[in-house]
Parts: C-alpha cells; structure tokens; sequence
C-alpha cells in the first residue's frame, strides 16, 4: 500500500469516525486497511455515547491529527490485546478490559499502533469538558487532571487504567440494549453515564491517581527482569502473556522466559499464579468481596478457575476459607 494511498484510506477513515447518526445506527465501512463499524447509542449536548469495532487487514501505524472536539473521553478497552499509541511524542499503553480517562486537544499529533487480523473492541463516552469540570470539581484527586485540561495538555487520569468490574460491564449492557425513546431514553442514558462515573471515580478515590506508570524501565538487562516482576505484583486484576510482556518491555520472548526463570527460580506463568493467589488471599482475609468478584479482581474469568486454581496452589477451597472465618 503506497504512501499516497494509506493517507487516502486514513483520511477516508476518520471521515467515517466523524459522522454523526441518529442514535441506534449501525454503521460500516469497509476498505483496504479493514473492516469498522460504529454504533451510535446516544447523543446529546453533554455526553456522547459510541461503540466501536474494527480489525486491519496488515499491521499498521494509522497517524492522524486531532479535530476540535471540546470532550473529555472515557474509553472502555473490550478488546484482549495491549493497545499502544504516541500522542504528541508520548507513548501509551491501553490494557485490555480496562478503562482510560484522557483528554487530548485539538491539534494533537496521534500514531497508534494495529495488529492485523485482531479483532478491536471500544465503547467510548464523550463527556463535554464544563459539564465534567462541575461533575468532578468536589473530587480532590481530579485537580491535576482538571488543571492540565484547562492547559490543553494532553493528560490521562489514572495511567494503569481502571478495571472494568462486572457492575460496569453490565451498564455497559444495558446502554446497547436500551430500546427506550425520547425523554425515557434521556434519562435512561445519563443515569447510567453517571452511575459509570460513580463508580470509575470510587475506584480513583480508593486506589488513588497513579501520574506515572507502574512500570519504569532500567537501563541493565538484568533490571528489565525485575521490573517484569514487579510489573506483575502490582498488576493482577489480570494475567499476561509473554508476548504482551514482551512487547510492553522491549525484550525477545525467549529472552524473557529463559531469563525470568533463571534470575527468579520459576516461570513467569507460576510466578504470576503465586501472586494473584496471594492477592485473592489477602482479598478473602480482609475484604467482604464475594468470591466472583475477588476472582474477576485477580484476573480470572470465571469463579470456577479461580477456584481451582486456588485450591491447587493453598490446598483448601476459597469457600473453605471463608466458612472457617465465619465460624470464627
């Protein structure tokens, strides 16, 4: 695809990405960098609603410039693969099954980064910026964020992302389901906006800010496996693969494996097991969470291979645990 050409379909893209539907609409454009579709769910003056789904045919870094949106945007990764984008020469990373706060402004220079043939999933809310300003002005751990917006400064609000929890994922059910009309669908639509919101900024309130990356990068061979370890302590809503820790660290698959194993004295995969059982541990001691939740919290799909899994590595069943505390 010549140079020319992929300017063409990039162009031709953002078109697509611009249009504005009546909401419920579903539409498709189909070219030579893939295939996309667009659902529009909702519109209104304070938020706009979008869900996205798109694959490329090759792999591809779509760069494009920012148009003037006045919009805070409150993505929802859906998709499993690590998603990375420069913006204004800042590089980003999107976890899968996590949600970013960001703004950019108008003007902003964007490469983001595409795998072939893998299958894309975002839903998006737009949230204009005043009516965020008075949504988040009693919320202390927003001033910086509020602060670089009212710079036009490209920021995002907690860098780790935010784990989507079943409760959001079945608002997020319910927003597509939605078949109700006119004021009905109005205040269906922002009740849930702000119940999302309730709950991204409790997560914020209680687990903080994060302004940096939980990972930094030592300039030692030997340091790039430490900082994999402890990227993996202090992330286990979810569990790796070594190709995304490769391509998050900069480093070969095989050196990784073989050089994790040597330095640690276990896999990475038994490494990470231990952890996240330690952290379900901890979350079965101290918390009330339910057993489903602790298991979607540690990165496990289902309480079934949590459980499993847990009883495999401890010996005694999560259930097991909770009843001895119960009748203690």
């Amino acid at each position: 695809m010549g140079a020319n050409t992929q300017q063409e379909l990039t162009s031709e893209l953002m078109e697509f990405y611009e249009r504005d539907e009546q909401d419920g609409t579903v539409s498709h454009l189909n070219t030579a960098l893939g295939e996309f579709s667009t659902t529009y769910i909702f519109d209104s003056p304070e938020f706009i609603v979008r869900d996205y789904a798109y694959t490329y045919a090759d792999d591809i870094t779509l760069s494009y410039q920012t148009a003037t949106k006045n919009y805070i945007q409150i993505a929802f990764f859906l998709n499993d693969e690590l998603l990375i984008d420069r913006i204004n020469g800042q590089q980003n990373i999107y976890r899968p099954q996590h949600n970013y706060i960001y703004f950019t402004p108008c003007g902003s220079e964007v490469d983001i980064y595409f795998k072939k043939g893998v299958v894309y999933r975002n839903l998006d809310i737009y949230v204009e910026s005043d009516y965020f300003h008075e949504f988040a002005a009693q919320i202390p751990a927003l001033d910086s964020f509020i602060s670089a917006v009212d710079s036009n400064a490209f920021v995002r609000l907690a860098e780790q992302g935010i784990p989507i929890s079943p409760q959001m994922q079945l608002i997020l059910k319910e927003m597509k389901a939605c078949d109700k009309k006119g004021l009905q669908r109005l205040y269906f639509m922002k009740s849930r906006i702000l119940n999302l919101l309730q709950l991204l900024f409790e997560w914020i309130d209680l687990h903080g800010n994060t302004d940096a990356p939980t990972c930094t990068f030592k300039e030692t061979p030997t340091g790039i496996y430490h900082d994999v370890q402890e990227f993996i302590v202090n992330n286990t809503s979810q569990f790796y693969t070594i190709e995304q820790l490769s391509a998050l660290f900069g480093i070969n698959e095989y050196k990784l494996k073989k050089g994790f194993k040597a330095i640690f004295g276990m896999g990475l995969f038994q490494f990470a097991t231990k952890v996240h059982i330690q952290e379900a541990l901890s979350l079965l001691k101290t918390t009330n969470l339910s057993i489903k939740e602790i298991a979607f919290r540690t990165g496990y799909s289902s309480p079934s291979s949590f459980s499993v899994a847990f009883k495999k590595h401890c010996g005694i069943s999560p259930n097991r645990i909770r009843r001895d505390q119960a009748s203690s």
